[in-house]
C-alpha cells in the first residue's frame, strides 16, 4: 500500500474548520503523512498557514494521535543560514527528515551561487542528525533560465549533491517545462514529489484534484514508486477539502 502525504499550506488557509476537525478530515479522507510550513529563523508572519514552532509541537501532539505522520516541513524563513538549531532539534526530537526551502529571489546567477554556499554550510551543519535540505520550486524555477538550464537544476546542481530537490510537477509544468521528461533527466537530484495539477498550466492557478488536469500523474507515481520517492499532494485551490483530497488519494492509489 502506498503511503501519501500532503503539503498542508493549501488546507489550512483555505478551511474555515478548527485545527482539529481538519487534520481528523484530512485523515478520514486517507492521508498518511502531513507537511506543515513552519516559520524558522525568527520570521513571525499572520498567515494561518505558517505555524510557528510552539503550535507545530502542539499540532503535533493532536496529528500523532490520529495517526498522522510528519516526516517533512515546509521552512518558512528569510535568513535559512539562522535555523540550523531548529532543524536539528525537529531531526532529533520529532524525526523529521526533508526540509523543503524555497527558491532565491532574484533567479540571477550570482544569487544562485551565493544561495548554493548557504545551503551546503547548512546542509553541512545538520547532515549528522539525518536532516536533509530539499528545494522545492513555483512557476518561475522552471521558466527561468541560464546558461541552458532552469534556475532549478543550476541551483540544486551548484550544491554537488548536499542539497537535493523536491519537484512540484504542477509548477514544473506552468514553469514550460515537461514534468516528466524533467524527473528523468533529473532523477539523481529529485528525492520527493508535490503532486499538483492544472487543467491548463500557465494558464490558471487554479489547481485541481489529482488525476483531474493535464499533468501526467500516472507517469510520475510509477517514477516515484520505482525510486522509492515520498509522494505529496499539494493543492491549493478546493471544491470541498475532504471530497477532493479523498479524490487525489484514491487516484494515487489506484495508479
Amino acid at each position: 500500500m502506498r503511503r501519501i502525504g500532503l503539503n498542508l499550506y493549501g488546507p489550512c488557509s483555505k478551511q474555515a474548520m478548527k485545527d482539529e476537525d481538519l487534520m481528523t478530515a484530512v485523515k478520514s479522507a486517507g492521508i498518511d503523512y502531513v507537511e506543515p510550513c513552519v516559520l524558522l529563523g525568527g520570521l513571525t508572519h499572520d498567515n494561518p498557514s505558517f505555524w510557528t514552532f510552539e503550535k507545530f509541537q502542539n499540532m503535533h501532539r493532536l496529528m500523532d494521535s490520529i495517526g498522522l505522520g510528519v516526516q517533512s516541513i515546509h521552512v518558512v524563513t528569510e535568513h535559512i543560514e539562522n535555523c540550523s538549531e531548529e532543524i536539528i532539534k525537529l531531526a532529533k526530537e520529532y524525526g523529521i527528515k526533508h526540509f523543503i526551502v524555497g527558491m532565491p529571489n532574484p533567479l540571477e546567477e550570482n544569487v544562485l551561487v551565493e544561495r548554493a554556499k548557504t545551503l551546503c554550510a547548512v546542509a553541512s551543519e545538520t547532515e549528522s542528525c539525518g536532516a536533509r535540505i530539499l528545494i522545492h520550486n513555483n512557476q518561475p524555477d522552471t521558466a527561468v533560465k541560464i546558461n541552458g538550464k532552469t534556475a532549478l537544476e543550476l541551483l540544486v546542481g551548484l550544491c554537488d549533491g548536499k542539497v537535493g530537490m523536491q519537484l512540484d510537477l504542477g509548477w514544473c509544468a506552468a514553469g514550460g517545462e515537461d514534468p516528466i521528461a524533467f524527473l528523468n533527466h533529473n532523477r539523481d537530484m529529485v528525492e520527493s514529489l508535490h503532486f499538483k495539477d492544472f487543467e491548463k498550466p500557465g494558464v490558471s492557478n487554479s489547481d485541481v484534484a489529482i488525476g483531474s488536469g493535464t499533468i501526467d500523474s500516472k507517469s510520475a507515481i510509477r517514477f516515484a514508486t520505482e525510486h522509492g520517492i515520498p509522494m505529496l499532494i499539494d493543492q491549493d485551490s478546493y471544491a470541498d477539502i475532504q471530497a477532493d483530497l479523498k479524490k487525489s488519494y484514491d487516484f494515487i492509489v489506484a495508479n
